[in-house]
């Protein structure tokens, strides 16, 4: 949406060339800036999908632009993107297709990842009781491939991935309801407002951004980002009597 995004970018990579830049989008109208965006710097994106039924999509966003997101994924993997991935959020409405997706992945060649629905929703409505689980999807998706659990990259990543129909190509599930990492969390969140969160169920947060426009270090910006991880919560508490949803949903985080 922002015509100066290239720039924006370009800034960044300036600054600290060494650092992977990411971006996560709807691919709406990505066909026309994939090539512009990776001459800028962007080195990885993530592509926000559902389902790849046509009719589906169109009721799920209100808007009939299928065919421009996978154009728009197309080119992230032509243009030279070192990893293009699918985020898809687990939901009662769009179960049935989850396999379908998982093969047009297959098929494109671009990693797939479904995460559990949390309770980031603007409406409020998120109830524990009407949430897909991963074990429900990993049922759904057994039906028609051979999924085997694989080691993760990275003890920390949020995502659990299986190996399909014997590899190479893998799906990841990031089970942060049902199945809790927040033992292995290393996460933390620059918020769009400058406001560092050490949890996105917690609507404690750390303002980096005061502390800049009042002259702060570099050092103790560090301090203050130290201090939000070292009191991170010892875990989100999604399933305990008293748990109450963050104030925020995320959209209205950001970051």
């Amino acid at each position: 949406m922002r015509r100066d995004l290239e720039d924006i970018i370009a800034g960044c990579h300036r600054i600290a060339p060494d650092v992977p830049l990411a971006l996560t989008s709807n691919a709406v109208g990505l066909a026309h800036r994939a090539h512009g965006l990776r001459d800028a710097g962007l080195t990885r994106i993530n592509i926000s999908l559902d389902t790849v039924d046509r009719d589906h999509f169109a009721r799920l966003t209100r808007r009939d632009r299928l065919d421009s997101v996978l154009a728009g994924i197309r080119a992230a993997k032509t243009v030279g993107f070192t990893r293009v991935k699918v985020n898809a959020v687990l939901m009662p409405e769009t179960l049935d297709g989850a396999a379908d997706l998982l093969q047009w992945c297959l098929d494109e060649g671009v990693e797939l990842r479904f995460i559990e629905e949390m309770p980031l929703d603007a409406d409020g409505e998120w109830a524990r009781a009407n949430m897909v689980t991963a074990q429900r999807l990993l049922e759904v998706l057994g039906a028609r491939f051979t999924l085997t659990e694989a080691p993760r990259e990275d003890p920390s990543a949020p995502a659990e991935r299986w190996s399909v129909d014997g590899g190479p190509a893998t799906v990841g599930i990031i089970a942060s309801v049902t199945r809790s990492f927040c033992s292995d969390c290393d996460r933390t969140r620059l918020t769009a407002e400058g406001t560092v969160r050490s949890c996105l169920f917690s609507d404690r947060e750390t303002d980096l951004r005061a502390a800049v426009r009042g002259g702060a270090t570099d050092e103790e910006l560090a301090a203050l980002w130290r201090g939000a991880m070292w009191n991170k919560w010892a875990g989100h508490g999604i399933d305990a009597a008293d748990f109450v949803p963050p104030e925020r949903s995320m959209g209205a985080i950001g970051g």
